[in-house]
C-alpha cells in the first residue's frame, strides 16, 4: 500500500443544475449559454484557474467561421453542402448541420464577450484557405489572451468553478440510463466530491499521451497533455456510445518540437519541399498544401518512407508582409517557439524549416465536423439522459470553432432537459459507491507500479503496432500487450493526490488505446489519409465501410459493436462483440 489516505472519510456533497466537466473552450461556452438562460452551473476541471484550462490555454491563431460578407462561399449553406466531402462518411450530418449555422452565432457571442479577432495592423479580417474547407474561412488573429478572456467571462458571468478537480466517474438514478451528477477529487488536496446535477455536460477534449512523439517527451505534445480521455472513459463505463476510436491525428511540427501551427503553413501560402527541392504535396491532392490535415500528414510520412527526408516548409517566395505576420503568428500557439528558432540559429525567412510529425491523438482524423467521442443529438445529448458532450470529445468536432459552436448547443440542450425534467431522478446509491471504490484502487494496490512505468510501455506498443502504419498482425499484437497491461493496471499505486490523478489518466488512456484498437482492426480499409492506413487494406472502400464504427460497453464487459452511417440510426455490426 501507498500510505496516502483521504484527508476526510466524508465525501462533499455538491448540487447545481448543471455541472460541466471540462472548462475548455466547449466547457465554457456551454456553461455561458446555460447561464444566459438563467441556470445554476458547476464548471470542473484539473487546471487551477479557468483561463489557463484546455487546449489552446497558451494561446490561438484561428477560428473558423462564415461571415456572410458578400461572396457566395461565405455561408454556412455553402459550407455545409462541402462537408460530406470532409467528413468521408463517418460523421451525423445532422449534428454537424446544427454545428455549422451555429458558428457565425457563436462568433458574435465571442466578440460580444471581448474577443478581438481582426488584424492588428490592418483593423480588418485576415482571412485564409487551408485544410480543404471551400474558401477563405479560417481567421487568423492573435488569440494569446483568448482563453483568459473566455475563462474570466464565464466566470464572471456566474459560473462556479471548481479547480484542480479531476471528475473521474458519472452517478445515474436507479435505472441506469439517466445521469444524475459525478464524482471527482482535489487533485492537491484529496477532498472527495459528489456532485449532483440534472444535466451534465462532458467536454474533456481529446486523447493525448498515447503514443511516442518527435522529443521524446510525453509533455512536449502538440495537444493538451492533461486530455487523456477523462470524458470518453467516465461516459463508456456508464453504457455511453463512443463513434470512430480507431481515428488518429497529428501535424506537421518544427522538428523536435511539438507545437501547432500548421495552419499558417497552409492557409498563407508556404510550400512544403522534400531534400530534392520537390514541392510534392500536388502529387497527393490537388489542392497541395490547401489539403485537409491528414492529407498534409499523410504525404509528409510517405516522402519519408520513401527516403526522400528531410521534408522542410519554405515561406522564402511570400512578400515580406506576410512573412511577418507568419513569424509573429508562430508564437501565439506556443510562445517558446520564437526561442526555439532563436537556439537553433533559423531565420525562417530566408531559410527552409525542417519539419516532423507530432505524437498521434485520438482526434476526429484531420476532418472537420467529425470527431472521436460521444456520440449525440442535434442537442448535443447523448444516449444517455442528462449527459451532454461537446468539443473534441464529441462526435462533430473541429478546432476550437466548432468545440464552441457544439459547446453552445450542448448548454442550451442542458438547459432544455434541465427544464423539461418535473421530478428529481433518484440516486443509484450503488454508482457512487462503485466509483469511490474506483477511486480507492491506487491507495491500497500492493503493486507498487508507477504510472510513468506503464504509460512508457503503453506508448511503444501504440506506436509500434497501431500507430501511422497498421496491419492485422501488428494490431493482434497490439491487443495481446495491451491485454497484458491491463492486468498490471490493478497494482498501479500513488504516494501524493496529484500522483492519483496521473494514476487515473493512465488508466483511461490504457481504455483508450483498447477501444482504438478494437475498432482499427475491425475497419477493413483504409480512410482519411493518415487517419486510418492499413498496409494490408490500403485502398478506401466506400462500398463496404463508409460507415462509423460506434463502440458501446457490453453487458459481459467487452465491447459491443455496431455501424452508424451518415443519416441513420446505428446497425448491429456483422461479427457482434468485439473480443
Amino acid at each position: 500500500m501507498s500510505g496516502l489516505a483521504w484527508p476526510s472519510a466524508e465525501v462533499t456533497r455538491l448540487e447545481t443544475e448543471v455541472l460541466v466537466v471540462g472548462g475548455g473552450v466547449a466547457g465554457c461556452l456551454a456553461a455561458i449559454q446555460a447561464r444566459d438562460a438563467g441556470a445554476d452551473v458547476l464548471v470542473a476541471d484539473k487546471a487551477k484557474f479557468l483561463e489557463r484550462a484546455g487546449s489552446v490555454a497558451g494561446g490561438v491563431d484561428q477560428f473558423m467561421t462564415p461571415l456572410g460578407a458578400g461572396e457566395e462561399w461565405d455561408t454556412p449553406q455553402h459550407l455545409m453542402s462541402f462537408v460530406p466531402t470532409l467528413t468521408d462518411g463517418l460523421s451525423d450530418l445532422d449534428v454537424a448541420e446544427r454545428a455549422v449555422h451555429e458558428l457565425p452565432r457563436v462568433f458574435e457571442r465571442l466578440k460580444e464577450i471581448g474577443i478581438d479577432f481582426t488584424d492588428p495592423a490592418t483593423g480588418e479580417y485576415f482571412r485564409t484557405r487551408a485544410f480543404g474547407l471551400p474558401g477563405e474561412f479560417h481567421l487568423n488573429f492573435d488569440g494569446s489572451r483568448f482563453k483568459y478572456q473566455l475563462g474570466r467571462y464565464t466566470v464572471g458571468h456566474g459560473a462556479r468553478f471548481l479547480p484542480r478537480t479531476m471528475m473521474t466517474d458519472l452517478l445515474t438514478d436507479v435505472s441506469g440510463e439517466r445521469v444524475v451528477g459525478a464524482v471527482g477529487f482535489n487533485c492537491r488536496t484529496g477532498e472527495r466530491y459528489a456532485i449532483r446535477a440534472t444535466s451534465v455536460v462532458v467536454s474533456t477534449g481529446d486523447i493525448n499521451r498515447i503514443s511516442r512523439n518527435i522529443s521524446g517527451l510525453p509533455f512536449d505534445s502538440w495537444h493538451y497533455p492533461y486530455n487523456t480521455g477523462d470524458g470518453h472513459a467516465m461516459a463508456y463505463r456508464q453504457g455511453a456510445q463512443l463513434v470512430n476510436m480507431e481515428l488518429v491525428e497529428a501535424t506537421l511540427t518544427p522538428l523536435g518540437f511539438s507545437v501547432q501551427g500548421t495552419n499558417s503553413y497552409a492557409g498563407q501560402g508556404a510550400h512544403f519541399l522534400n531534400r530534392h527541392g520537390e514541392r510534392f504535396m500536388f502529387r497527393y491532392d490537388p489542392k497541395g498544401e490547401k489539403a485537409r490535415r491528414t492529407i498534409l500528414v499523410n504525404a509528409v510520412i510517405e516522402e519519408v518512407l520513401a527516403g526522400n527526408e528531410p521534408i522542410y516548409v519554405d515561406i522564402r517566395h511570400l512578400p515580406e508582409d506576410t512573412k511577418d505576420d507568419f513569424v509573429r503568428t508562430l508564437g501565439v500557439d506556443r510562445y517558446t517557439l520564437p526561442a526555439y528558432f532563436e537556439q537553433r540559429g533559423l531565420d525562417i525567412r530566408s531559410e527552409l524549416l525542417p519539419i516532423g510529425i507530432s505524437e498521434m491523438s485520438i482526434r476526429r482524423g484531420g476532418s472537420y465536423f467529425r470527431g472521436s467521442g460521444l456520440v449525440v443529438d442535434t442537442s448535443a445529448e447523448t444516449n444517455l439522459v442528462g449527459l451532454f458532450s461537446a468539443g473534441d470529445c464529441s462526435m462533430v468536432s473541429g478546432g476550437i470553432s466548432a468545440a464552441a459552436a457544439l459547446g453552445a448547443i450542448a448548454g442550451r440542450g442542458a438547459v432544455d432537459r434541465l427544464r423539461s425534467t418535473d421530478t428529481e431522478a433518484e440516486l443509484d446509491e450503488s454508482s457512487l459507491e462503485e466509483a469511490l471504490a474506483r477511486l480507492d484502487e491506487p491507495l491500497i494496490a500492493e503493486g507498487g507500479c508507477r504510472w510513468q512505468e506503464l504509460e512508457d510501455r503503453l506508448r511503444g506498443v501504440v506506436t509500434d503496432y497501431v500507430g501511422m502504419r497498421r496491419s492485422e498482425r501488428g494490431m493482434r499484437r497490439a491487443k495481446q500487450l495491451l491485454a497484458e497491461l491491463r492486468t498490471e493496471e490493478a497494482a498501479l499505486d500513488a504516494t501524493s493526490f496529484h500522483e492519483l490523478m496521473r494514476t487515473l489518466e493512465t488508466k483511461n488512456i490504457l481504455l483508450a488505446a483498447v477501444l482504438m484498437t478494437e475498432a482499427a482492426l475491425h475497419r477493413t480499409e483504409s480512410r482519411s489519409g493518415a487517419a486510418h492506413r492499413r498496409l494490408d487494406h490500403p485502398e478506401t472502400d466506400d462500398t463496404t465501410w463508409r460507415k462509423s464504427i460506434v463502440l458501446s460497453r457490453g453487458g459481459d464487459g467487452g465491447v459491443r459493436m455496431e455501424y452508424r452511417s451518415e443519416g441513420e440510426q446505428p446497425e448491429p455490426a456483422t461479427t457482434g462483440r468485439a473480443t
